[in-house]
């Protein structure tokens, strides 16, 4: 008997403890423009609203936009990281109620919120939305920035700041690594992928020193990479960036999403995305600006037969107020844009 009770003792304190570290774990991640998104979303009673959350991280914009949504509506979240998709789980469940998780547009009920997660890039959101009978969306957000647990946890490969594998893949089932990149690719190689995503000055001098260095051993760890590069912490995570860049093809990826997006979304609906580098910004604004165009070809009698689908919200870019910079350094170099389907 005493055992059996100690037993559940000791388990009934694992469990309170794993909860308090599930908190504090997702609370150390601030959601960027949450005021400004979540404000952005105009949500119909008389119909049904399909949300989409293209990268959940912690869930933060998206427990708040539920709280606007009618029992009826559906939202989807895509997160290629399945660690951040359970904490976001759980912390879902413990933030809302009268919910629903479902697989597919089928299993939906009407008397609840409907929620639809995605373990997958949303570079394959087309196909993911169509696997689940969802042909059109009514709002569609992206948030371009790894969260805090990526920069926080050196198990999450990401950070230089703290020993661990160098992976720095978003989707563990993708073979190739930032460790494969620095051990295989060629110094023209590294050059370019330094100059094109960070536009390092010392690109040329880094790539020939890592290929050098690696005849003698191999990268590892993300100290073995950020101990060979010389200058400031700002040198190495232009370096660390630019290789999670490559490995996650992150703007191919970008731009592919964004284009379904446009096509998947309604007419009259929106689409909202923060980016956080210049390279992810100018992706989305060129993107948004050919789309409002009824030409983009080059000919002087147009040939292409575009026709515009969207219609831009701000022609400046959102920025976080001084109060949020204050509050969340990390949302400094964030900016949004947003614009509506014709």
């Amino acid at each position: 008997m005493f055992k059996n009770k100690h037993f559940l003792t000791i388990i009934n304190i694992f469990l309170t403890i794993m909860d308090n570290l599930s908190e504090n774990i997702w609370k150390k991640h601030i959601s960027v423009l949450l005021n400004e998104l979540v404000d952005s979303i105009e949500i119909f009673e008389d119909r049904q609203n399909i949300i989409v959350d293209c990268t959940l991280w912690m869930a933060g914009h998206f427990i708040e936009i539920a709280k606007k949504t009618n029992p009826w509506d559906i939202m989807i979240w895509f997160d290629a990281d399945i660690k951040n998709l359970e904490l976001a789980k759980q912390r879902i469940s413990n933030s809302l109620e009268n919910i629903n998780f479902i697989e597919n547009k089928t299993e939906e009920k009407k008397d609840k919120l409907n929620i639809l997660l995605i373990n997958d890039n949303f570079w394959n959101l087309k196909e993911q939305l169509e696997n689940r009978q969802i042909e059109k969306i009514s709002w569609i957000y992206y948030d371009l920035w790894l969260s805090s647990l990526h920069l926080d946890e050196a198990d999450r490969w990401f950070s230089f700041m703290k020993e661990g594998p160098l992976d720095m893949r978003l989707n563990k089932t993708k073979w190739q690594t930032a460790r494969d990149i620095v051990n295989s690719y060629t110094a023209k190689d590294l050059r370019e992928i330094f100059l094109k995503y960070w536009e390092s000055a010392q690109a040329n001098k880094i790539a020939h020193r890592i290929v050098d260095l690696r005849k003698q051993k191999k990268f590892e760890t993300t100290s073995d990479l950020a101990e060979i590069i010389p200058g400031p912490p700002k040198e190495k995570a232009k370096i660390f960036q630019a290789l999670r860049i490559e490995v996650n093809k992150e703007l191919e990826m970008l731009e592919n999403s964004l284009e379904d997006a446009i096509k998947l979304l309604d007419k009259g609906w929106k689409i909202f995305v923060i980016s956080f580098h210049s390279l992810e910004d100018r992706t989305t604004k060129q993107i948004f600006k050919r789309e409002t165009r009824d030409c983009i070809c080059t000919d002087l009698i147009c040939s292409c037969h575009h026709k515009k689908s969207l219609k831009l919200l701000n022609k400046k870019p959102i920025l976080p107020t001084e109060d949020e910079i204050k509050n969340n350094a990390r949302s400094r170099s964030a900016k949004a844009r947003i614009a509506q389907k014709l």
